[in-house]
């Protein structure tokens, strides 16, 4: 006798779960097209972070180090030096009262503070210098960066100088990844700190 209120299933059948194997190998197909196509892009996005990073911090130690100088009634500088094809700097205070200088350094007159620092000590890739293509200067200046294979543009002394009034040696330091480059522009006496970024499609802007 045929059972009332019953379908011809048996009992607990439904569609079927799970992924196929074609499925699942799509899915980690797409999946490999992503993450090939992401990498690229992230591997840039970190590499401008660290020169923006670099450059920032060395905008901030300046603007430190100007303040530290007005406080303290105290003459400071950093003193860069190339030595195997990499330039790092070091921080002197000024021990006899006529400002730092190279033969006060060597003497022992001007005592050592810090250093040696270099960028890529907390920034990986990053370094005192320039790329190896030409780099425009920053407006309003005109035509190619001159001796790009010194990045420390503060007059022949290669130090720049924080004196009790304020006031900074003027110039242009530069960091550089290999293919951009960031700027700490010194604007002398006013004291006025700066950074920008230069970019080989958009060329130079202030850094945010």
């Amino acid at each position: 006798m045929r059972s009332e209120g019953r379908s011809g299933s048996h009992p607990g059948a439904g569609p079927p779960t799970g992924f196929s194997l074609l499925e699942v190998l799509a899915c980690l197909a797409l999946l490999g097209i992503l993450v090939a196509a992401s990498v690229p892009l992230l591997a840039e996005t970190v590499a401008r972070e660290r020169l923006r990073a670099a450059g920032w911090e060395t905008a901030l130690l300046m603007r430190g180090l100007r303040q530290r100088a007005v406080a303290q009634r105290f003459g400071f500088g950093l003193r860069f030096v190339r030595s195997g094809g990499a330039w790092s700097y070091s921080l002197y205070r000024d021990g006899n009262g006529n400002g730092i200088r190279t033969a006060d350094i060597l003497a022992g007159k001007d005592p050592l503070l810090l250093g040696p620092e270099e960028p890529g000590m907390r920034h990986e890739g990053i370094r005192f210098g320039l790329p190896g293509t030409a780099v425009p200067q920053i407006p309003p200046g005109t035509g190619p960066i001159t001796d790009p294979s010194d990045p420390v543009k503060f007059g022949g002394s290669d130090i720049i100088s924080f004196s009790p009034s304020g006031s900074i040696s003027g110039g242009t330091l530069y960091l550089t990844d290999g293919r951009r480059v960031m700027a700490v522009v010194v604007y002398g006496p006013t004291g006025r700190i700066r950074a920008f970024r230069f970019d080989p499609g958009p060329g130079w802007r202030q850094a945010p």
